[in-house]
């Protein structure tokens, strides 16, 4: 279990859910890791289960939608392991209403955080990642981004920008030894998921009935795994890639 020994990762969204499975999933496989979340208590939580485990983790406190902490994050990420090689963005917000109901705020507020967040984040990390060669840039978008969904429609349309943008930098920065991938996720069981579904069974059931052909919704973890292996070396020769991971329901539909 050592695919990821020499990586140092910083991972925003690191304080619970999706981001927090891969932290401790690259820890687990012997990365350092930065854990960056706005949730200083969930945060911290993180590198705890990290370091109780035997592996190596700090927890900077990181607001993505302020450039300056994302400065900060790749500063703290420099002087407490004296590099980075590997960004994972997962820090993300999700607005759940009919189209007619969403307000200015919820465009801002997910524009900001799904979207700008991570370009902010690469804007800071990419000169040193391109530095230091041989490394990588993961961006969780979701499969929003590629198929028709009720009641998403900011959050989709920033995950879309997020893929195409993805792809198109591995033009400038593959070339100088920067690997860029996403993951777009199906419907994972995590904080993100609106407090309907959470709450409900029913509603649960339904949903994989009608989506997830393989007979149960994702849990992180389904997600970390493809993301240990993307930001691994094993995946050497993989950039520009959209890794769906839904257990199938972009095939219902």
């Amino acid at each position: 279990m050592n695919r990821m020994t020499g990586k140092v990762a910083a991972v925003t969204g690191a304080g619970a859910g999706i981001g927090r499975a891969i932290a401790v999933m690259f820890a687990a496989e012997g990365a350092r890791v930065v854990c960056a979340d706005i949730n200083p208590e969930s945060n911290a939580e993180t590198a705890r289960k990290i370091t109780e485990a035997g592996g190596e983790a700090v927890a900077v406190t990181t607001d993505v939608t302020r450039r300056a902490d994302l400065t900060r994050l790749l500063a703290a990420t420099q002087l407490y392991y004296g590099g980075v090689t590997t960004l994972v963005n997962c820090a993300g917000v999700l607005v759940h209403a009919p189209f007619l109901e969403h307000t200015d705020a919820d465009l801002e507020r997910v524009f900001e955080t799904n979207f700008r967040g991570y370009y902010w984040a690469m804007q800071a990390f990419l000169p040193v990642l391109a530095a230091h060669g041989h490394s990588s840039v993961l961006n969780i978008a979701s499969i929003s981004a590629l198929k028709p969904e009720s009641d998403a429609y900011v959050y989709g349309a920033m995950k879309a920008a997020v893929n195409k943008m993805t792809r198109d930098l591995t033009r400038e920065f593959s070339p100088q030894g920067v690997r860029l991938n996403v993951i777009c996720p199906g419907p994972v069981q995590t904080n993100l998921t609106p407090a309907f579904v959470r709450e409900s069974e029913e509603i649960q059931r339904e949903i994989i009935r009608t989506t997830c052909p393989v007979g149960r919704l994702g849990e992180p973890n389904d997600i970390a795994y493809a993301a240990v292996w993307l930001c691994s070396d094993e995946a050497d020769w993989v950039t520009g890639s959209t890794v769906v991971i839904d257990g199938g329901a972009c095939n219902m539909g």
